[in-house]
């Protein structure tokens, strides 16, 4: 289970409502205005932390760096040093520090960075953490894998360019982790906007289908609830629809008419209730007709038929003895 309740992040809104067109986004962004003597220094100092880090003293040019929007956060110099900072931390592997200099880059200077080249470096850091990168403990020992924290990364990406090519990826990628970590909760969200939010995207037709896994995997039993099974057979239904063309048609169909037996067996086995048990046989055809309407050509039909063809000609469901014979011998 996620140490992240999986409320997290049910409701999150539609990505595309967050700016209403560029200009509503381009307010968001600060207006740095400084003088030209500040501009001056900071610019110095990033030449001389630049000089360092490419004749390999990266400790050097990490406090140059530092330093810089320390003392001068409101230059432009200060976004190119908070960059590489991120990736002098991302180049020791120390995933989450990078990840929050990028994020803090992304937040308080868009003009001053290529926003795609933030992007992309904030995605190897979540990438690094879901292929089990580990933290260190004192900066030595490997503790535990991070998959958790990949997980808020992959979120805060999709937050940051819900128009951008790496948000239908990062939910896609939300829906693996969440499932590594035995949270069905996340994961089906993460795949419903996936669906809902990029439905051109090429991941849509595995998300479809993993969706439909997922809901086929909280089934028990054909004498559980039925709620995870009609879901499992909407979307393999909707895949099945909308990707006539896929390569895995063949096993989604197949998904398809193992979750409608399924379905069909719960049905039977509520008729059986009202017919062996309650002697409700109006009841029980609304059921033996359900199942036989769902999968026609099921084990479950054939029996659902023999119940009605049963009742129609009058025969009295078995009771005690009679009732265990006909169970065992006559099903």
């Amino acid at each position: 289970m996620l140490f992240l309740a999986s409320s997290s992040y049910a409701g999150l809104p539609n990505p595309f409502s967050l700016f209403s067109d560029k200009e509503d986004e381009k307010s968001l962004e600060p207006i740095i205005t400084n003088s030209p003597e500040k501009e001056a220094k900071a610019s110095a100092l990033l030449e001389k932390g630049m000089g360092k880090y490419n004749r390999g003293h990266a400790r050097s040019a990490q406090r140059i760096f530092k330093k810089i929007t320390k003392k001068y956060p409101d230059t432009k110099a200060a976004g190119e040093a908070l960059y590489m900072r991120g990736q002098l931390f991302m180049e020791r592997e120390r995933w989450v520090k990078a990840f929050g200099l990028l994020q803090q880059l992304v937040e308080e200077y868009p003009r001053h960075t290529d926003f795609n080249e933030v992007l992309a470096a904030q995605f190897q850091c979540a990438t690094a953490l879901m292929e089990g990168a580990r933290g260190r403990i004192f900066w030595i020992l490997p503790a535990f894998k991070q998959l958790p924290e990949a997980i808020i990364q992959f979120e805060q990406i999709t937050a940051n360019a819900p128009y951008g090519q790496y948000a239908p990826l990062a939910l896609m990628n939300i829906a693996l982790l969440a499932q590594e970590e035995k949270d069905s909760q996340i994961a089906i969200d993460a795949l419903d906007r996936l669906i809902n939010y990029y439905p051109q995207s090429t991941l849509a037709p595995d998300a479809y289908s993993t969706l439909a896994g997922i809901y086929a995997s909280l089934v028990g039993s054909e004498e559980y609830d039925q709620g995870s099974t009609r879901r499992a057979i909407s979307y393999y239904e909707d895949f099945l629809v909308l990707f006539p063309e896929s390569e895995n048609v063949g096993q989604v169909e197949a998904n398809l008419r193992s979750m409608e037996n399924l379905l069909a067996g719960s049905r039977l086995s509520l008729g059986d209730f009202y017919y062996l048990y309650r002697t409700n046989n109006t009841a029980a055809l609304v059921f033996y007709n359900e199942a036989i309407t769902i999968a026609p050509e099921s084990e479950a039909a054939i029996l659902a038929q023999k119940r009605i063809d049963d009742i129609n000609a009058g025969v009295r469901p078995a009771t005690g003895g009679r009732l265990l014979k006909r169970l065992l011998f006559v099903n």
